[in-house]
């Protein structure tokens, strides 16, 4: 009888711990259709939902920091919005640009990237270089440094091509470019802001 009792009193604890823990929920943003990457949001993009537990979550009180951002990532119907995921900057900014590079797996951090990371764009010779005669092993050139990665599609795991799209300077726009059109760069993460 004592255990049973026990056993009741356990339960009745713990229905209110969840009961409390329930009632913690925040009213925060989410979107309520497709946003594409990019994509300014408006307030029709947007809509209420409640959770409890979420990190960097953006309540609904402040959806003035949200209407007219801009998005960083692409997001589906019902996901919820946080901090990381918009910007209130256009994407790509002034003195700026987005270039595509198409990389083998073999050319990017096995780790994976994911936006808001920062990488530096290498140079690297082709695989018929004189290796005895190459100084472009010994100190290849950057062709940039804290490019942020705007979007990934692929996995380095997974032996296929890895598709990132970074934010440089306009001004090394077109040479990464070509370099990346020639099968001749790989990227080096130098700070992951993005996880």
């Amino acid at each position: 009888m004592a255990f049973a009792g026990l056993m009741i009193a356990g339960s009745a604890l713990a229905g209110a711990v969840l009961f409390s823990q329930a009632g913690d929920r925040t009213d925060v943003l989410a979107v309520s259709a497709d946003v594409a990457k990019g994509q300014v949001i408006s307030e029709d993009d947007l809509q209420r939902q409640s959770v409890a537990g979420v990190d960097d979550v953006i309540p609904v009180s402040a959806i003035d920091t949200v209407v007219g951002a801009t998005a960083k990532v692409d997001m589906v119907a019902g996901q919820i919005v946080t901090d990381s995921m918009v910007t209130r900057e256009p994407v790509p900014g002034d003195g700026q640009a987005t270039v595509g590079l198409s990389l083998d797996a073999s050319r990017a951090p096995s780790a994976g990237l994911t936006p808001g990371d920062l990488v530096s764009v290498v140079a690297v010779p082709s695989g018929t270089v004189d290796l005895g005669a190459s100084v472009a092993l010994d100190a290849p050139q950057i062709l940039a440094r804290g490019a942020e990665v705007l979007d990934v599609q692929g996995s380095p795991t997974e032996g296929a091509t890895v598709l990132v799209t970074v934010i440089v300077d306009e001004d090394d726009a077109s040479t990464i470019a070509a370099y990346s059109a020639a099968g001749l760069v790989a990227v080096v993460e130098t700070t992951a802001t993005g996880n």
